[in-house]
């Protein structure tokens, strides 16, 4: 697809060279055109939603969970399949990219509020996940939130990404999870300061370039 500017002069009107449209231009287009979401009954659990991002809190809970190195490693099977508490996760999506974050506190967060590191593997610094098996959803409505959170959690866990502590706990963060399988709740003190607020968090434009880590 290509972009024409239209040029005037005596002989009249024409098409200047085309130039290529990249997804920054045809985002501008559709502004300019007054493309929006559709009207939708936003539950409480929605943060902030723009045509092209959605962000949301999920209470504390338990899930199981999948790991795997990709090989025959003993010691991850018995992690594999098992329940494990779950602190309160924040999450960001813009089309088929996810953003993850934790809560320490089990209510919905304001602008101010600071966030942690998800303390998972398959995510970056910034919280960006590597969706690698996740099973992305082809919904971009406010009925996918639940399906993100499924796909995330049914993925497998394969390896840690970025360089930012994971976790507060001694024992890192395969530790950590076989500390708490099988409990019922996860403990705030474990997880990791990420040093940003839920603002910063939503309005990052990180959601527009490819991860540089």
């Amino acid at each position: 697809m290509t972009l024409h500017e239209i040029v005037r002069d005596g002989e009249g009107s024409r098409l200047a060279e085309g130039q290529l449209a990249t997804p920054k231009m045809l985002i501008r287009l559709l502004i300019e055109l007054g493309v929006s979401v559709p009207v939708e009954i936003l539950p409480e659990r929605v943060l902030a939603r723009t045509p092209d991002v959605i962000a949301w809190w999920a209470p504390a809970s338990e899930r199981t969970m999948f790991f795997s190195d990709q090989g025959d490693d003993a010691e991850l099977r018995r992690f594999n399949g098992a329940r494990y508490p779950q602190p309160p996760l924040l999450f960001k999506a813009c089309g088929t990219r996810l953003w993850i974050r934790a809560l320490r506190d089990d209510a919905r967060p304001t602008g101010t509020t600071n966030l942690y590191i998800a303390p998972y593997w398959n995510c970056y610094d910034n919280g960006n996940v590597c969706t690698g098996t996740m099973r992305i959803p082809r919904k971009k409505s406010v009925e996918a939130l639940a399906s993100w959170e499924e796909s995330f959690f049914q993925s497998e866990f394969t390896h840690a990404l970025g360089n930012s502590k994971q976790t507060e706990f001694s024992g890192g963060l395969l530790g950590m999870w076989e500390t708490l399988r099988g409990k019922k709740h996860f403990p705030p003190q474990y997880l990791a300061d990420a040093g940003e607020s839920l603002a910063a968090f939503v309005t990052s434009h990180e959601h527009q370039k490819r991860n540089r880590t």
